[in-house]
């Protein structure tokens, strides 16, 4: 049995996983990732390949990646959630052999190394590799939700046995939220602890002088469950109080043409900027030089919302105040007339109202800035959340 000051051996299974130095997928699991190794423990990462990717390491970290179709459709993951990208048909076939050369390649994994603990984020379709690698090694298995899995189950009625017993099957449940953790419990009725992650990035990283009109910041794809329409719709009303405001719109998506296209319909293309993805760089100084950061998302159509929303949490690095729905995971990170606002989802009229609150009260905003960083530096910290995750391994392994 080992205690939470010993180092583990740990293999982690997920779905996506940076590429290269660059990527700026899943940047949270990256930086947990360099956080443990600092701590003397060892990771293996097993993610998919993409377009052929081979193995390779990255944060002197060793990326197992697996293929599982020709390159040039080898797709599932990265860029989008992959459970976002089987909501087209043509990607559901690439499922099949995903899910099955997964178990075999997590079985040969775990066969070979001498692995302490057992980490899958996503547990479906992951927590069936989990699960074949745990009947191979023997060692525990620990299961962390992100909510995406569940609006997939609401869809796809079949998802839901396999999902069940993934989480049943599972000697410990992670999730990254109150909300998530709630799925959970009610879907298998398992005890689940809930692990948020924090931010990569740190106030003191940049300086940047403030932008010279009020400005309001969104990042993120341009997915449906963002609810960026309803920012848009929003925006008039903003500006008939601050006329003189901009919204800068970071991030890429299959929404990003019918956005665009809303903006100018509504006249706002002079209010109102497209950035595309950008840098970690650029990022960060889109963050240092905003007043207000939003995020106006919803319940999709398919059910799916927010797991938790990192965003808040990197706003608050840089003491910005925050407008989020109360939707999903979202509210674990706002405190609610303390930090930000949070706002009915799908609501332009309360998003415009919260806004502009905090965009003509820069005392107001000052103040929030202060408390989220506050706020963050005590629940998100690195420090908290990797000691805790450390002994929830020990707690699993025991």
């Amino acid at each position: 049995m080992k205690n939470a000051t010993q180092t583990q051996n740990i293999l982690v299974i997920t779905s996506t996983y940076p590429r290269h130095e660059s990527d700026y997928a899943v940047p949270w699991m990256r930086e947990i990732h360099r956080q443990l190794r600092d701590e003397g423990h060892e990771v293996t990462v097993m993610a998919p390949s993409y377009k052929g990717l081979k193995s390779h390491t990255l944060d002197d970290i060793k990326v197992k990646r697996f293929r599982y179709a020709p390159a040039n459709i080898e797709t599932l993951t990265h860029e989008e959630g992959a459970t976002y990208k089987v909501r087209k048909a043509y990607m559901q076939f690439l499922a099949i052999p995903y899910i099955l050369i997964g178990c075999l390649y997590a079985a040969w994994l775990a066969f070979r190394g001498n692995y302490d603990v057992i980490h899958v984020h996503w547990p479906f379709p992951h927590g069936l590799m989990g699960q074949v690698a745990r009947f191979v090694s023997g060692k525990p298995l620990v299961l962390m939700s992100h909510g995406a899995e569940f609006s997939l189950a609401r869809r796809k009625k079949w998802v839901i046995p396999f999902l069940r017993q993934s989480l049943r099957s599972a000697d410990m449940c992670i999730a990254n939220s109150s909300d998530t953790a709630s799925k959970v419990m009610e879907m298998s009725g398992q005890p689940c602890h809930v692990l948020p992650y924090g931010t990569t990035v740190s106030a003191a990283d940049v300086q940047a002088e403030p932008a010279a009109k009020p400005r309001v910041l969104f990042t993120g794809r341009l997915i449906e469950r963002k609810g960026l329409e309803y920012l848009l719709q929003a925006v008039p009303m903003v500006l008939s109080q601050v006329p003189d405001a901009d919204f800068i719109i970071t991030g890429d998506g299959d929404q990003r043409e019918r956005l665009e296209s809303l903006c100018e319909e509504l006249n706002l293309s002079d209010a109102v900027n497209f950035l595309g993805f950008v840098s970690k760089e650029e990022l960060a100084q889109q963050y240092a030089m905003c007043n207000v950061w939003v995020n106006p998302g919803i319940i999709d159509s398919w059910g799916d919302a927010e797991g938790l929303g990192i965003g808040s949490i990197e706003a608050y690095s840089y003491f910005k105040p925050v407008v989020a729905s109360r939707v999903g995971g979202i509210p674990d990170t706002i405190r609610d007339g303390e930090t930000g606002y949070l706002v009915p989802q799908k609501d332009p009229n309360a998003l415009a109202e919260a806004i502009c609150d905090l965009l003509t009260n820069p005392e107001k905003s000052r103040e929030f800035g202060k408390a989220g960083f506050k706020f963050a530096k005590e629940t998100f910290s690195w420090k908290r959340i990797v000691g805790e995750l450390e002994k929830l391994y020990a707690t699993a392994a025991a």
